[in-house]
């Protein structure tokens, strides 16, 4: 009940938030006006799912007055994904405060319960392994291919072909993390799918680049993302059944 009120409250959130008053392009006009929007979705989100009406309403107040207080907490802060993945973890976290507020004891207990049988030594096997496949991979990346990168940079034949700024390492991080989930959930032939798609994005790039040098190097680079990828998910599969 506790997990299904949650997800009810979740979507209407994403909704006001995303769809109905985008958060990227909203004005300061609409905050109040999607303040109250979603609380009365939530007033009727919570009466619909059998909570009685004076809960219901004091959940809704509590999301309102969450929302204008978060609104008004990050209305200096810059635009950019850290701040709007932090805002929305305090959005999640004031949703689910509220939940454990209204529902009865029963379901307390109940998704208390849930919660200490959750098997949270993998989870954090397996958010150990996405950590190790990111950063510290990319450093290790970067390392080993820190002499052929001086090479390959100093032979660019114009500046056509400078890269985006960060952009080969944030590839490299998505790159690892879907390997990590396709080894981690036993579907090793996703990890040939990533590979190949990535192969299809760079053949045009080693085609127009013609050079033997460039193509070495971005074989080295892609093989040894996807040896770090691997090796990261099968560690943090090994070490989750311990």
């Amino acid at each position: 009940m506790v997990l299904t009120i949650l997800l009810v409250l979740a979507v209407v959130h994403v909704c006001v938030e995303f769809y109905f008053f985008p958060v990227v392009t909203r004005r300061a006009r609409h905050v109040f006006l999607s303040v109250i929007i979603e609380s009365v979705l939530s007033l009727i989100a919570l009466y619909l799912l059998a909570i009685p009406l004076i809960w219901s309403l004091v959940g809704a107040l509590c999301i309102g007055l969450s929302n204008v207080a978060i609104a008004v907490w990050f209305r200096s802060s810059p635009d950019g994904l850290r701040y709007l993945f932090v805002k929305q973890l305090l959005h999640l976290f004031v949703l689910l405060v509220v939940v454990l507020f209204v529902v009865g004891s029963e379901e307390r207990v109940a998704a208390k319960l849930a919660f200490e049988q959750t098997d949270w030594w993998t989870l954090f096997c397996w958010a150990f392994a996405y950590l190790l496949a990111m950063k510290p991979t990319s450093t290790a990346i970067a390392m080993l291919l820190q002499n052929w990168t001086d090479e390959v940079v100093n032979s660019a034949p114009s500046e056509s072909n400078k890269p985006l700024k960060d952009a080969g390492a944030y590839i490299g991080y998505f790159e690892r993390m879907l390997i990590v989930t396709f080894v981690l959930w036993g579907q090793l032939p996703g990890v040939a799918l990533v590979l190949a798609a990535k192969s299809v994005f760079r053949f045009g790039d080693l085609k127009d680049h013609g050079s033997r040098m460039f193509t070495e190097y971005v074989m080295l680079g892609t093989f040894s993302s996807a040896l770090f990828g691997i090796g990261c998910g099968l560690l943090g599969g090994y070490l989750s059944k311990f």
